[in-house]
């Protein structure tokens, strides 16, 4: 019996017409890194953390009109009831920027901040990082700063609510990591797959996609993706093991189903199969 699932994975990875296996002789002038499971990871509790300082920062930010004094429960509920209503609609909440989600979650609890929203919402977009920080890829951090080093471009790409700049400050200021673009969903209006993101990030940097070369942990979303917008791409399995327990099994069912895909499991792998000048 085959495996649905795979085989229209295959389908569009062959629908995007070019070859699944990154030649060593292809030249690539820019490297572009997934962030999570790739440079950054988390335990599983991290994102339910995450949600609670979020909820925190906005019950200790907004008022009630009607004076009584907020619970975060309420805030909760309100976070989750606008997401909710937002994907019925098609929307994806981390596409939008946290300056447009925040009056969001306001006219639900009939509340209003007390402090300007450009402040709060940068404030918003980087709450719980520095109190429960993500853990650096030991192997990213020697990729980046060597390529930096010999002035190849190095970008990240992410599906997050965190805007670009956020991650790149933290990544440089907590991490040592001077990535010259992070591209955020919420800056763009895409997230991956959609070539969309993609070319965002090769238009910043100002390389043709065809001389991007892109490596993430998802399949579907850094294989298929990058190469649907025009990137090279390989897939990488060396955070695996810190998969939150159930997801992201669609991967392996996927690389199982055709092996001609690119992996590696350590990050120089990437510099000893391509050209990156």
């Amino acid at each position: 019996m085959t495996d649905p699932v795979g085989e229209s994975a295959c389908a569009r990875y062959n629908q995007v017409g070019l070859s699944p296996e990154v030649k060593s002789e292809r030249r690539f002038h820019a490297l572009s890194l997934d962030l999570w499971f790739t440079v950054l990871y988390y335990g599983p509790e991290r994102d339910q953390q995450w949600r609670e300082d979020r909820a925190r920062l906005l019950r200790d930010s907004l008022r009630l009109r009607s004076g009584q004094q907020i619970e975060q429960r309420k805030v909760e509920e309100a976070i989750d009831s606008v997401h909710a209503r937002l994907r019925s609609k098609g929307t994806e909440p981390i596409t939008l920027d946290p300056g447009t989600l925040v009056p969001l979650y306001a006219g639900v609890l009939d509340a209003e901040l007390t402090i300007p929203l450009d402040e709060f919402t940068r404030t918003y977009s980087s709450v719980g990082l520095r109190e429960h920080p993500p853990i650096a890829n030991p192997e990213a951090i020697a990729v980046v700063r060597g390529l930096t080093e010999r002035n190849i471009p190095v970008m990240a790409i992410t599906n997050t609510a965190r805007r670009g700049s956020t991650w790149q400050e933290y990544l440089r200021d907590q991490v040592g990591l001077e990535f010259c673009h992070v591209i955020s969903s919420c800056d763009c209006s895409a997230v991956k797959p959609d070539p969309a993101i993609f070319q965002e990030a090769a238009r910043r940097t100002g390389v043709p996609p065809s001389e991007i070369l892109h490596v993430g942990d998802r399949w579907e979303l850094d294989v298929v993706g990058a190469l649907g917008a025009g990137f090279g791409a390989m897939l990488y399995r060396g955070l695996w093991r810190f998969y939150p327990e159930v997801e992201y099994l669609e991967t392996a069912a996927q690389v199982s189903a055709a092996p001609e895909v690119p992996c590696v499991d350590h990050l120089d792998e990437v510099l000893q199969k391509c050209i990156l000048a």
